[in-house]
Protein backbone atom coordinates (compact mmCIF):
# COMPACT_ATOMS: atom_id res chain seq x y z
CA UNK A 1 0.00 0.00 0.00
CA UNK A 2 1.39 3.39 -0.95
CA UNK A 3 1.33 6.38 1.37
CA UNK A 4 -1.38 7.93 -0.77
CA UNK A 5 -3.53 4.79 -0.58
CA UNK A 6 -2.98 4.66 3.18
CA UNK A 7 -3.99 8.29 3.63
CA UNK A 8 -7.12 7.81 1.57
CA UNK A 9 -8.02 4.69 3.57
CA UNK A 10 -7.54 6.41 6.95
CA UNK A 11 -9.26 9.71 6.20
CA UNK A 12 -12.84 9.93 7.41
CA UNK A 13 -14.93 12.75 5.92
CA UNK A 14 -17.27 12.85 8.92
CA UNK A 15 -14.49 14.60 10.85
CA UNK A 16 -12.75 17.92 10.30
CA UNK A 17 -9.14 18.78 9.63
CA UNK A 18 -6.87 21.62 10.71
CA UNK A 19 -4.43 23.67 8.64
CA UNK A 20 -1.37 21.97 10.10
CA UNK A 21 -0.54 18.83 12.03
CA UNK A 22 0.60 20.98 14.96
CA UNK A 23 -2.78 22.74 15.07
CA UNK A 24 -4.56 19.39 14.94
CA UNK A 25 -2.46 18.03 17.80
CA UNK A 26 -3.08 21.12 19.90
CA UNK A 27 -6.81 20.72 19.27
CA UNK A 28 -6.66 17.07 20.38
CA UNK A 29 -4.64 17.95 23.49
CA UNK A 30 -7.11 20.67 24.46
CA UNK A 31 -10.07 18.29 24.09
CA UNK A 32 -8.29 15.54 26.02
CA UNK A 33 -7.33 17.87 28.88
CA UNK A 34 -10.86 19.23 29.22
CA UNK A 35 -12.86 16.07 28.72
CA UNK A 36 -13.95 12.95 30.49
CA UNK A 37 -15.83 11.95 27.33
CA UNK A 38 -14.02 9.25 25.30
CA UNK A 39 -16.08 10.03 22.18
CA UNK A 40 -14.93 13.65 22.24
CA UNK A 41 -11.31 12.59 22.58
CA UNK A 42 -11.63 10.11 19.71
CA UNK A 43 -13.17 12.84 17.54
CA UNK A 44 -10.14 15.00 18.25
CA UNK A 45 -7.83 12.10 17.42
CA UNK A 46 -9.61 11.59 14.08
CA UNK A 47 -9.09 15.28 13.29
CA UNK A 48 -5.36 14.71 13.78
CA UNK A 49 -5.44 11.63 11.54
CA UNK A 50 -7.38 13.51 8.84
CA UNK A 51 -4.91 16.40 8.95
CA UNK A 52 -1.97 14.01 8.57
CA UNK A 53 -3.76 12.32 5.67
CA UNK A 54 -4.32 15.68 3.98
CA UNK A 55 -0.60 16.43 4.27
CA UNK A 56 0.33 13.03 2.80
CA UNK A 57 -2.12 13.54 -0.09
CA UNK A 58 -0.76 17.03 -0.74
CA UNK A 59 2.83 15.76 -0.68
CA UNK A 60 1.95 12.97 -3.09
CA UNK A 61 0.28 15.36 -5.52
CA UNK A 62 3.33 17.65 -5.43
CA UNK A 63 5.59 14.70 -6.27
CA UNK A 64 3.57 14.05 -9.42
CA UNK A 65 4.06 17.63 -10.64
Amino acid sequence: MTNLELARALKHNMFATRSTVDEALEYAYSIARASDNPAAVMTAVQVVINTICDQIIQNASEEVL
